[in-house]
C-alpha cells in the first residue's frame, strides 16, 4: 500500500510504501519486520533545490511508537539518485535522537528536483514493536526554491497502522476483469476474523462483509471500482483501517444523459489515442476527458529487477482506488504484464513508472466517447 503525501508545506513529493502491505506487530518470539520505501520526487512547474532529506521513526514501546530497533541494526539504501544531477549518490546515517530514530540521507551534490526523475529511500529491517496503534512518521527536508531563496526545513508525515499479529487480508480480486453491460462478477479474498469488513462500490453502494470471503455483484451497467475496507476498533483507540481495491470493466456501458439528437453517424467508442508514458522512475498526472480504459503492456529488461506501475485514481480531490502491475524477468527471457486500468470521466490519474533503463511501458486511451486522456501539471 502506498501513501502519498501531497502537502502545501514541502516543495517535494512523497510516496511512502510498506513492505509488506499489512505491518503485524511481534508477539514474543515470533518478530515481525517492516521495510520503508519513501519515493521523493519534484515539480516541474516548482523546480527545488534539496540539501538533506530526513526520517523519523517513533522509538518506543508504546502505540503510538514503531520500533525499539538500535540504530545499527538498521538497514538503509537509495534506488536512484546516482546521475551527477540526481544527487551524484547518497550516503546516509542513523542515529537515536531522543524518542526518535532519524535516518538522514545527504547526496554527494545538491540536485534540482524539477520532476524528471525520483529517488527512493529505503530503511529495512525495523523490528515492529508489541503494541497495537498507529505510528506516525515524519519527513523531513532542507530545500530551496531553484527560482532563488534560501534553504528551510518543512515537514510532512505519514500514518502507519500498527496490526493485531494474526490480521491478515490479501488477494482481493474479481473472477473476471472485463464483462457485458448487465454481467455479474464475484469477487473473492483472503481475510482474518476479527476486524469488520465492508465493500464498497459504485457512487455510494455498501455491503456489510465480515462473514465472508467472497461477493456476487449486482448486474454491471457501467466500469466500476471496487473497494474492501477492513476496521478495527478493538485496541481502545483511533481504529485501524485498510483498503484494498480492484476494478471491472464493462464493454458497451450505459449512457445517462438528458437531450440526445443524433444526426449521421454515432460511434459511441472513441479514437484510440497513444499514452505519452512517463520516463522510467518518474511519475507523471493525467486527466480523462470521458470514460474510458488505459490498455498496454508493462516489460522488465531481461535478467534485470522488476519493473511495476501503479496507477492512482483521484476523483474531488480524493485516492478512489490504485492498481499495481508488475513484471520480473529475472529468472527468465522478457515477458509482457497486460495493464487495464479503467478510468471514470474527470477524474485524474497519477502514473509512475518504476523499473531502469531498458524497461518498455506502452498505453493506450480507449475512450467511451470523444474525451482525451491528456497530460497536466501537478
Amino acid at each position: 500500500m502506498i501513501r502519498y503525501a501531497r502537502s502545501q508545506e514541502t516543495l517535494l513529493t512523497y510516496g511512502l510504501r510498506t513492505v509488506p502491505g499489512v505491518v503485524n506487530v511481534s508477539a514474543g518470539d515470533d518478530r515481525q519486520t517492516v521495510r520503508l520505501e519513501l519515493t521523493v520526487g519534484g515539480r516541474a512547474d516548482a523546480p527545488a533545490e534539496c540539501e538533506w532529506i530526513r526520517i523519523a521513526l517513533p522509538f518506543g514501546v508504546k502505540p503510538e511508537d514503531l520500533t525499539v530497533t538500535a540504530p545499527e541494526d538498521l538497514w538503509t539504501g537509495t534506488e536512484g539518485g546516482s546521475a551527477p544531477g540526481h544527487g551524484g549518490g547518497w550516503d546516509s546515517t542513523v542515529k537515536r535522537e531522543g524518542e526518535q530514530l532519524v535516518v538522514t540521507f545527504e547526496p554527494g551534490r545538491e540536485p534540482v528536483f524539477d520532476g524528471t526523475f525520483q529517488v527512493t529511500f529505503v530503511v529495512s529491517y525495523i523490528v515492529v514493536n508489541e503494541a497495537v496503534g498507529t505510528a506516525t512518521i515524519s519527513v523531513t527536508e532542507s530545500t530551496a526554491p531553484a527560482s532563488g531563496g534560501g534553504y528551510q526545513e518543512r515537514a510532512t508525515t505519514f500514518p502507519v497502522n500498527k496490526w493485531p499479529a494474526d490480521f491478515h487480508v490479501g488477494n482481493f480480486r474479481p473472477d473476471q476483469v472485463t464483462v457485458g453491460n448487465g454481467e455479474r462478477v464475484t469477487l473473492t479474498w483472503e481475510r482474518s476474523r476479527g476486524p469488520a469488513y465492508v465493500l464498497h462500490w459504485g457512487e455510494n453502494e455498501s455491503q456489510d462483509v465480515s462473514q465472508d470471503s467472497s461477493w456476487v455483484s449486482l448486474p454491471l451497467e457501467r466500469t466500476t471500482g471496487f473497494m474492501l475496507v477492513a476496521t478495527d476498533d478493538s485496541n481502545g483507540g483511533a481504529p485501524l483501517v485498510h483498503a484494498l481495491t480492484t476494478a471491472v470493466t464493462v464493454e458497451r456501458p450505459n449512457l445517462l444523459v438528458g437531450d440526445l439528437d443524433v444526426n449521421g453517424t454515432t460511434r459511441l467508442q472513441g479514437a484510440r489515442q497513444q499514452v505519452a508514458v512517463p520516463a522510467v522512475s518518474t511519475s507523471q498526472f493525467y486527466r480523462a476527458g470521458t470514460d474510458g480504459t488505459l490498455l498496454g503492456f508493462l516489460q522488465a529488461a531481461s535478467g534485470a529487477a522488476g519493473s511495476t506501475l501503479a496507477a492512482t485514481v483521484y476523483r474531488a480531490g480524493a485516492n478512489e482506488y490504485t492498481m499495481r502491475f508488475t513484471s520480473d524477468n529475472s529468472s527468465g527471457p522478457p515477458t509482457e504484464t497486460p495493464v487495464s486500468i479503467p478510468v471514470p470521466e474527470g477524474a485524474e490519474v497519477l502514473l509512475h513508472f518504476g523499473g531502469q533503463n531498458g524497461d518498455t511501458l506502452q498505453l493506450v486511451w480507449l475512450p467511451q466517447g470523444a474525451g482525451t486522456f491528456e497530460v497536466i501539471d501537478r
